[in-house]
């Protein structure tokens, strides 16, 4: 697939798994093509965003949210593809520090001045370590808090993630330029299950009550165990993922409802009443 697109002389090609190996030695690149689906974009992005470049996704996945073009059309002509008016289409990321207690003198506790901090174009997750064994997870948005969830997980996600793990958690589908923030548990047990839409200014906290092992999630590849009194900070990163566009933003609905196995209107068609 790869040989058959006819890029540039020059051009980098690598998997994405050495992507973040060989970044330093390739500080100009001004596009990246990712071949594959949207879990190629979510480990690619992880680069990109941090250094501005845009990418251009070729889908070879099940179902492809952001990529634009498929394997046909890309095969048909890439550099066409590039000389045509384009726009970059800028989505939001979220930004998840891991903040640990550590013991001070007479017992007290401080927090470390420099916590462990991931980026994430679709979602952080913090839930049980152990399969089927659900969490307590108590929630602070903004210095206040909310709740304590009893839930297998809780979902905090952005727009481009409202149509991932969110979605099949029950959350609703944001539209994908927007900035706020979606709070959502997983399996929640009794209390409030309903999904939360929040600013995209938000300083959410999550907390593992429970005494079993707790696990934060990072866009479903990056897993970090979560020590004994640990909580997780997620607000705004200060990363965009930029994505190469050629249709105009409308044509995210025709995509969307595609993905999703929606029927097609007929533009022809009309709602008769009576």
């Amino acid at each position: 697939m790869v040989q058959r697109l006819k890029l540039a002389t020059g051009a980098l090609v690598c998997s994405v798994e050495d992507l973040e190996q060989i970044k330093d030695r390739h500080p100009g690149v001004d596009l990246l093509v990712t071949v594959g689906g949207d879990g190629t974009i979510l480990r690619a992005v992880q680069v990109a965003a941090v250094h501005g470049v845009a990418i251009l996704g070729i889908n070879m996945g099940r179902l492809g949210f952001m990529t634009e073009l498929s394997a046909h059309e890309a095969l048909e002509g890439l550099a066409q593809y590039l000389d045509d008016n384009l726009w970059v289409e800028e989505r939001a990321m979220l930004q998840a520090s891991v903040i640990s207690p550590s013991q001070g003198r007479g017992g007290s506790q401080r927090h470390k001045v420099s916590p462990k901090t991931y980026h994430a174009l679709n979602e952080a997750v913090v839930g049980s370590g152990s399969v089927a064994r659900m969490a307590s997870i108590k929630v602070t948005i903004d210095g206040a808090p909310l709740t304590v969830y009893r839930a297998d997980a809780v979902i905090v996600a952005t727009a481009t993630g409202s149509t991932g793990y969110a979605l099949s958690a029950g959350g609703p589908i944001m539209y994908p330029q927007s900035r706020d923030m979606l709070l959502k548990p997983v399996a929640a047990h009794l209390g409030m299950g309903t999904a939360l839409v929040l600013p995209g200014s938000s300083r959410i906290e999550l907390m593992a009550l429970s005494d079993s092992p707790a696990m934060l999630s990072v866009d479903g590849f990056i897993d970090v165990k979560l020590g004994e009194g640990a909580h997780v900070l997620v607000e705004a990163s200060p990363y965009v993922a930029r994505f190469l566009r050629t249709q105009p933003p409308s044509h995210y609905y025709a995509v969307l409802a595609q993905r999703l196995g929606m029927e097609p209107v007929d533009p022809q068609s009309r709602l008769m009443l009576g």
